[in-house]
């Protein structure tokens, strides 16, 4: 073989080694590559997620819900309620009807089953009375009179005359020691009579009238 063409060869030979190498270089990357894939593909999901309306805050009962008031946040779908809230345009306007902890998630049941707000210059007051059964037959919109008897007093004293029922929020039945027999209702008072229903359940028994 000529010199000449031994020294056209190895120009190609070369060629062709360095060719053969990054092929197996490729074929390494591929390799790699389909077993990083596999271990993807073999790998469990996550949980499945869904969002759900909280309270951004602590929340009073009968705060009339704002978007400032709600957030949208992403849990795991198998800790969601029954009936959760996932569009917060559901709950703008409506009024709590209990109290309700940050970043609890929130449900319908949680608003009043009446449309619109207290009347101006009124209030929304929680009313905790001893009497469960006479609770339940309370509808919202009942018109009540709200009496107060003490061991001093000689007879009940009407503290509040002509209160709306907003509503009747639902209670745990098994709650344990004093007062797991009472029950709580909602009203729309004014601002003074609010205050003297506050004042005489921390002395009184409280008891209701329909009109």
């Amino acid at each position: 073989m000529s010199s000449v063409t031994s020294a056209r060869r190895r120009p190609l030979q070369a060629l062709a080694r360095a060719a053969s190498w990054h092929r197996r270089k490729l074929a390494v990357v591929a390799a790699i590559a389909a077993v990083l894939t596999g271990i993807s593909a073999a790998a469990p999901e996550g949980p499945a997620m869904i969002t759900v309306v909280t309270a951004r805050d602590q929340l009073a009962g009968g705060t009339v819900l704002s978007a400032s008031d709600l957030r949208a946040d992403p849990v795991v779908a198998a800790d969601v309620p029954e009936g959760v809230v996932t569009d917060p345009d559901e709950l703008l306007g409506k009024t709590l009807a209990a109290p309700v902890a940050r970043n609890q998630m929130l449900t319908l049941l949680a608003t009043t089953t009446t449309r619109g707000t207290v009347r101006p210059g009124h209030v929304i007051a929680p009313l905790r009375l001893a009497d469960a059964a006479q609770v339940a037959l309370l509808q919202p919109g009942d018109v009540v009179d709200v009496l107060a008897a003490n061991s001093e007093a000689e007879q009940a004293a009407v503290i509040a005359a002509g209160a709306r029922v907003v509503t009747v929020p639902e209670v745990q039945q098994d709650r344990a020691g004093p007062g797991a027999d009472d029950a709580l209702v909602l009203l729309d008072v004014d601002d003074q009579t609010a205050t003297a229903l506050a004042q005489a359940a921390a002395a009184a028994t409280l008891s209701i009238i329909w009109r």
